[in-house]
């Protein structure tokens, strides 16, 4: 059989195969408990380690096995929270020997239950459960060789389902002055997980969601189901009092009994999609949603399986697959934080982390003595579909780089693969703290780690599927077409995914630049016919700016779409949103009044409220002699100060999403600015802001 694959593959790059000759898709799916057979086991997923003494639902190695008689490859999804990359390759190594697949055509992958037996020491505060790390290769190995014998005859087809109603981002910003103490004694967060419900000194998601629930759907040559390999970006549902598969376990078994009730040859899959900063509960709502996991789980399978109805499989489904290994640093302790950490150790005494600190004590020794990490990443292209592989813990906006920038028309990367180097926070979120950003051997990359990670992934796609990768720009909206044609000198749209600087779009070349202390790509405002889920893409500021030079006119018009994060809080009674040649738009909290006023300072005159965490369409008109204050198209300020322009020089500095300074922050998101040299009309801030 081994024979038959090399001489086609020959024959193949030779050109000697017939023209008409197609990839013709063989597949196979196995299912393998891998539920302990000895309790009680140590179990890791949170800070400090625990154990569990009972079994509430089996673990299971799920594995798919593809071949287009040129390239053979296997996908293995496992009930863990975590496998470590030694453990991974000597399962690869095995199954290869048993099957034939190389190692660099299989993939294996943590669901990231945080309710399995620990297979990874130093998760956290976690260590490895012998017992268990010696029992779980060889199921894996089992699981491949199951469905590599199984390999049948058998058609493909991919998709996706909106499902942003099931995920959201759980990393929240916090007001300037409400910051959060690290491990080693510092207010350094300004950005955390779980900020729960009503939190007043709480601003708004840090990212955005990925709303896709991606598959692929495999059946069999008469149309029979075989299996479904899903993905969705959202952590995990917990709560469990023992070893449990967690909802990726529950919604594979659910999607089984829906598609293929009775048939126990049939294996529904669930892997971790880009989910490190995302979970089903939703802090924007007022409280917490009284969803059970069963609930939840059965309106993913519900939606896979009706848009599943609507598909139609193929049997030419051509596959490739490409894997790298580069090596990153580690940001390893400096000798201060060393002999923090050495001395701390020491009054343990042996025992195992008992705090964050100890926890983190402990992670900074082994990560001075393990500085360097091997990372194995992987892209797979079946048909149109592209997988990626990255062994980390991925922000959703990670995820849509890669699938904005993949040649591929559908494409989801699945999390935790191949094994467990932490999370990879895009750069700048490393100035906002938190956990996802203290060193550990869950956390501990280099800084530049997710950018070197992201352009490498992408280069395997391109590998993989012959086809070059996309660049991302965010999409002309009608808004933005009706802001173009009324000419502005410069327009920042601020929908980058990342850098330094926010594109000027006119073209004209004013390029800003933004301040450290900000978050890329979140939803921007929308309009309803953008159609695509979060079409439009803001900036979020926490601490940081938008800067930019602009050609001084005698009269200006500044634009933009304001979304004000800030409820009621002593640490939010005065923010700046924006410093505009001598004019500084502020937003107060003011007595007797139930929401925060936007007004002009100095002046104050005039002033309209700004309802919280809603979108408001805000233009600042300067002439000589006077100044307006526009919101949602109706003027509130209509002044008469004269603004503080230096005709001295050429141009003029814009600042928003903050004073220039830096004392006075804005927390938010800023949208669509604009810089016009003339007073727009009153018709045209009408048409603007929806009015009209």
């Amino acid at each position: 059989m081994k024979k038959h694959f090399i001489l086609f593959a020959v024959l193949l790059l030779a050109g000697l195969l017939p023209a008409g000759a197609r990839a013709e898709l063989r597949a196979g799916a196995a299912k393998v408990d891998v539920t302990p057979l000895t309790l009680p086991v140590i179990r890791n997923g949170g800070f400090l380690e625990a154990s569990d003494n009972r079994v509430l639902d089996p673990l299971n190695a799920r594995c798919l096995v593809l071949d287009d008689r040129v390239t053979r490859l296997a996908i293995v999804v496992v009930d863990s929270c975590m496998l470590p990359r030694d453990l991974c390759d000597e399962a690869k190594r095995a199954a290869s020997e048993k099957t034939g697949i190389p190692l660099d055509r299989i993939l294996i992958s943590a669901t990231h239950c945080h309710s399995a037996p620990s297979s990874m020491s130093y998760c956290l505060g976690s260590r490895v459960d012998p017992r268990y790390r010696a029992f779980l290769p060889g199921k894996l190995v089992e699981a491949i060789v199951a469905a590599n014998a199984a390999l049948q005859p058998a058609r493909a087809a991919w998709g996706r389902v909106d499902a942003g109603e099931f995920t959201a981002c759980r990393r929240w910003s916090f007001l300037k002055g409400s910051e959060l103490a690290d491990p080693f004694g510092d207010k350094t967060v300004r950005a955390n997980m779980h900020p729960g419900h009503g939190n007043e000194n709480a601003v708004g998601p840090t990212g955005p969601a990925d709303p896709w629930l991606s598959f692929l759907s495999v059946q069999r040559a008469d149309g029979r189901p075989l299996s479904v390999l899903a993905n969705f970006s959202m952590h995990y549902f917990g709560g469990h009092p023992g070893v449990s598969a967690d909802y990726a376990g529950l919604f594979s078994e659910r999607l089984a009994k829906r598609l293929a009730p009775g048939d126990t040859a049939f294996v529904g899959i669930m892997s971790q999609g880009t989910s490190g900063d995302l979970w089903w509960g939703d802090y924007r709502r007022p409280k917490r949603r009284n969803w059970s996991m069963q609930e939840y789980t059965g309106q993913l399978v519900e939606l896979v399986a009706k848009r599943l109805a609507k598909l139609d499989h193929t049997a030419d489904v051509p596959l490739g697959m490409a894997e790298a290994r580069p090596e990153f640093y580690r940001r390893t302790p400096d000798a201060a934080r060393l002999e923090w950490a050495r001395g701390m150790l020491k009054k343990m005494n042996g025992q195992r982390p008992s705090n964050r600190p100890e926890v983190y004590a402990e992670q900074a020794v082994w990560i001075h003595e393990n500085p360097v990490e091997e990372v194995p990443l992987q892209a797979i292209r079946i048909g149109g579909l592209g997988i990626t592989a990255i062994p980390c813990e991925v922000y959703a906006l990670t995820g849509l780089k890669l699938k904005s920038a993949s040649p591929l028309p559908l494409t989801f990367n699945i999390s935790l693969a191949n094994g467990a180097s932490g999370y990879i926070p895009p750069p700048e979120q490393h100035a906002l703290g938190g956990y996802t950003t203290w060193p550990a051997r869950t956390a501990g990359l280099e800084v530049n780690a997710e950018p070197r990670i992201v352009k490498a992934t992408l280069k395997l796609l391109e590998r993989a599927s012959g086809l070059s990768e996309k660049k991302y720009t965010e999409p002309l909206s009608p808004y933005a077409r009706v802001v173009m044609a009324s000419r502005p000198v410069a327009y920042w749209r601020l929908g980058e995914q990342a850098g330094s600087i926010a594109v000027d779009a006119t073209g004209n070349g004013h390029d800003a630049n933004y301040k450290s202390g900000i978050a890329f790509h979140l939803p921007g405002y929308g309009e309803p016919a953008a159609g695509e889920a979060h079409a439009s893409r803001a900036a979020h500021f926490a601490g940081g700016r938008v800067v930019a030079e602009v050609p001084a006119a005698e009269a200006f018009t500044v634009e933009f779409w304001l979304w004000n994060g800030a409820i009621k809080s002593q640490h939010g009674r005065d923010t700046c949103v924006s410093e505009l040649a001598g004019l500084h738009l502020r937003i107060f909290e003011v007595t007797n009044v139930d929401e925060p006023v936007l007004t002009i300072v100095p002046g104050r005159v005039g002033r309209a409220t700004v309802a919280p965490r809603q979108w408001h369409h805000v233009a600042v008109v300067a002439r000589s002699g006077n100044h307006q204050l526009w919101l949602n198209g109706v003027k509130h300020l209509d002044e008469k100060r004269e603004p503080k322009l230096n005709e001295s020089t050429r141009t003029m500095k814009l600042v928003l999403g903050g004073s220039e300074d830096g004392i006075i922050d804005f927390a938010g998101k800023l949208d669509e600015i604009a810089y016009f040299d003339r007073v727009l009309t009153a018709e045209e801030i009408q048409t603007h802001a929806g009015k009209n």
